[in-house]
């Protein structure tokens, strides 16, 4: 019988196979591990690490006023607007830069419990209790936002929920994910994979409620994180997120819209939560169409935003991150800014229907898988091919040469033997 003659077309393939699965599958969660920023603004740092990253282009017939008008009145760091309905970017700076997100970071949890409850979970009279080891971390340490829970107090998951988006309270989104997934960190990557699910994958995650690290007991940090560390994502990303809460749970966005709520109500325990979002109806910012949705602040966050709402019909999210003070010593807001971008995009109501607008629309983990699968399918039908062709007479197939028996392999084998 002669011995089996291995094509080079073969070699070819099979060498190209596994290369090709590993581009493919490797930017999960890698992409996102970039070095993190100091607890204090630094330009000259943000200047360098915005330079790893190409600039969104904006085409050719976007309205010169509007970049002009945007870059003397926003001060945001980083910001985006986006249409929902296309994904269309309206208006941006550095919106694909991550960089700090604090308390932004607690949508994500707030859509895993109405996930779970959708699930059969939970509901949102499902009552829990508060682990003495939370409130003693999150609770008790009044530089931190909070719900003011009570360890060993029982709560219902809709005042949670309340706690979370109207107070910022980290014990309250703490209390919510450990009850879901046992742990700081069960719940960090329960967060991670449904970013993953939705196509993002240039982030850093390392807290349930956005809190640095160094807010945290040790034993609650991810390996080999450090106490600076804190939670990043780009403005067009958190747009994103936001998009996907409006969509599958808009019951969130009727919390972040509520003015005023009474906590544990008809108890001894009971508060009275009020709004911190200054763009709804009666406060100092106040747009009409404005739904939610959450701030976020932190030292090297700066202060934040991510506004839902609607403009002339039109579904748009809006996110401002990074707003500081002034050199001069005067404070702006990001509800300002937000103002001021939804002011000038309203003097453009047509900009929408621009084909030539960059979105950012990622695709989902079920699209790449499916991707992957079509990219094998063709990979082994190429091989297939190959193989027929290889079976047509008179063609030559190209064997590789025995290199293994020469006087210098015969030489060095004396002292293996």
């Amino acid at each position: 019988m002669r011995p089996p003659k291995f094509s080079l077309k073969y070699f070819t393939l099979f060498m190209i196979l596994p290369f090709t699965m590993l581009c493919l599958t490797q930017p999960l969660r890698v992409a996102g591990q970039i070095k993190n920023l100091s607890k204090l603004p630094n330009l000259s740092q943000d200047v360098e690490k915005a330079k790893k990253y190409p600039s969104i282009p904006m085409p050719d017939s976007y309205p010169k006023d509007l970049v002009q008008l945007f870059d003397e009145q926003v001060n945001a760091r980083s910001y985006v607007v986006v249409d929902s309905q296309t994904n269309r970017i309206l208006a941006q700076r550095q919106a694909n830069v991550p960089y700090p997100i604090a308390s932004m970071s607690k949508i994500i949890p707030t859509y895993l419990v109405f996930k779970a409850i959708d699930e059969g979970k939970l509901t949102l009279e499902t009552e829990i209790e508060a682990p003495k080891e939370i409130t003693d971390v999150l609770s008790n340490n009044y530089e931190l936002s909070s719900a003011n829970l009570i360890g060993g107090q029982k709560y219902s998951v809709k005042d949670l929920l309340y706690g979370v988006i109207m107070m910022s309270g980290n014990d309250a989104t703490s209390v919510l994910m450990w009850h879901l997934y046992g742990s700081e960190q069960g719940g960090v990557e329960a967060i991670k994979d449904q970013l993953d699910e939705w196509g993002i994958t240039d982030y850093r995650f390392f807290t349930n409620s956005g809190l640095p690290n160094s807010f945290l007991p040790e034993e609650w940090w991810a390996p080999g994180s450090s106490a600076n560390d804190e939670n990043q994502m780009s403005a067009q990303d958190v747009a994103l997120v936001a998009q996907h809460v409006s969509e599958d749970y808009p019951e969130i966005l009727q919390i972040a819209s509520t003015i005023e709520y009474r906590f544990k109500a008809d108890t001894e325990f009971e508060q009275v939560f009020y709004t911190t979002n200054l763009l709804l109806t009666g406060q100092s910012e106040e747009r009409q169409g404005i739904t939610g949705l959450k701030s976020g602040s932190t030292d090297a966050a700066g202060n934040n935003f991510v506004a839902t709402g609607t403009e002339e019909g039109r579904e748009l999210v809006t996110v401002a991150m990074g707003v500081f003070p002034n050199a001069d010593g005067s404070v702006t807001t990001p509800y300002a800014d937000i103002n001021h971008l939804l002011n000038g995009l309203a003097t453009h109501p047509d900009l929408y229907q621009d084909e030539k607008l960059p979105t950012n629309k990622k695709p989902s983990l079920a699209e790449r898988q499916a991707e992957e699968a079509s990219i094998q399918a063709s990979i082994n039908e190429s091989i297939v091919e190959a193989a027929k062709k290889d079976e047509t007479p008179g063609e030559e197939v190209k064997e590789f040469e025995n290199r293994r028996d020469n006087p210098i392999t015969d030489f060095l084998g004396q002292f293996f033997k």
